[in-house]
């Protein structure tokens, strides 16, 4: 299963995206340049280069190239961390498709997602100090997410706090970056850049809270996995963050099964149905929902364009996926 790309009205520019991706991961070892178009040809959202490019052209910036090369720049980060991800929780499919590590062998799927990196810091590092700070930031960020979310998998100490906290860090600070470099290089002030990185960040979380609800409401052809994957894998996130809240029942069921290492899928497909039960799922989407209309909040300054409205546009388009 591929995805293609949500249509914003920056298609064009993300055609482009794709050609510098397949560009960017050319290499003499072969199975680098597998491995690395393995993950980047099974498509997706662009979700990131998507928010970079409208940040930039709603300012009125007209160089494409520049912009394409950091928004390339932002997707090859992206790619990297779903290798790395999928060999830290064992993950076997992903976008309706084997997992590099799984498909390549774990030695081959570490060193691809640090090839990608270093792709994508050879893109980055042709800019100003602005712009590589702010990306070596939301990359240190990134992993500091990733190691938070790590230390409470299989534990029952995950809080609604600290989720959204490994939300911020682990998907929404590069899509917060990604919104300030492309305000930044279209010229605009520093009030700017910031809204736009607060839209980013609030949009960002909102984006991971609804993956997390399809995690347990999701059709498998439409999300490529099997619900239930993150309780399987002991990760409490905010559906059954919530639905723990409802009653001792629950709360005792989801702890005893995010302790395993190995549950059965029956167990799972119990804890499932018992958080869709709870009400927890509507709980949740209230929160996308909050972070949603944060992000609005911080478009006041935009001038109203075709890309702005594109702006606006994309946050429902987050609120109301299915995939």
């Amino acid at each position: 299963m591929t995805t293609t790309p949500w249509d914003f009205g920056v298609n064009k520019e993300l055609k482009l995206v794709d050609e510098k991706l397949r560009d960017m991961v050319t290499s003499e070892e072969r199975t680098l340049t597998d491995a690395s178009l393995h993950v980047i040809s099974a498509g997706g959202k662009r979700l990131r280069p998507t928010v970079t490019l409208l940040s930039y052209k709603c300012l009125g910036g007209e160089d494409t190239q520049r912009i394409v090369d950091i928004a390339a720049a932002f997707e090859l980060i992206h790619s990297a961390t779903l290798i790395h991800d999928d060999i830290n929780d064992g993950g076997l499919a992903r976008r309706g498709r084997e997992t590099v590590y799984k498909k390549y062998g774990l030695h081959s799927a570490i060193v691809t997602g640090d090839f990608l990196f270093v792709k994508a810091f050879s893109l980055g590092g042709m800019y100003d100090k602005m712009v590589v700070r702010t990306t070596a930031d939301a990359c240190a960020r990134l992993a500091e997410g990733e190691v938070l979310q790590n230390r409470f998998r299989h534990t029952n100490e995950m809080t609604v706090d600290t989720y959204v906290k490994v939300m911020e860090r682990k998907t929404a600070e590069p899509i917060r970056a990604g919104a300030m470099i492309g305000a930044y290089l279209a010229g605009g002030t520093m009030d700017v850049v910031s809204g736009l990185g607060a839209y980013g960040l609030n949009l960002g979380i909102a984006f991971q809270v609804i993956d997390d609800i399809l995690d347990f409401t999701g059709d498998e052809k439409r999300t490529g996995k099997p619900v239930g994957m993150d309780l399987k894998e002991g990760y409490l996130t905010l559906p059954s963050l919530l639905a723990i809240k409802s009653s001792e029942k629950a709360k005792k069921e989801i702890l005893e099964l995010v302790r395993q290492e190995s549950p059965s899928p029956e167990s799972v497909m119990r804890c499932v149905s018992t958080v869709i039960d709870s009400g927890a799922v509507e709980k949740a989407k209230g929160m996308g929902e909050y972070y949603a209309l944060e992000a609005l909040q911080h478009m006041g300054s935009l001038p109203d364009t075709e890309y702005s409205r594109s702006l606006r546009d994309l946050v429902g388009k987050v609120l109301n996926r299915d995939s």
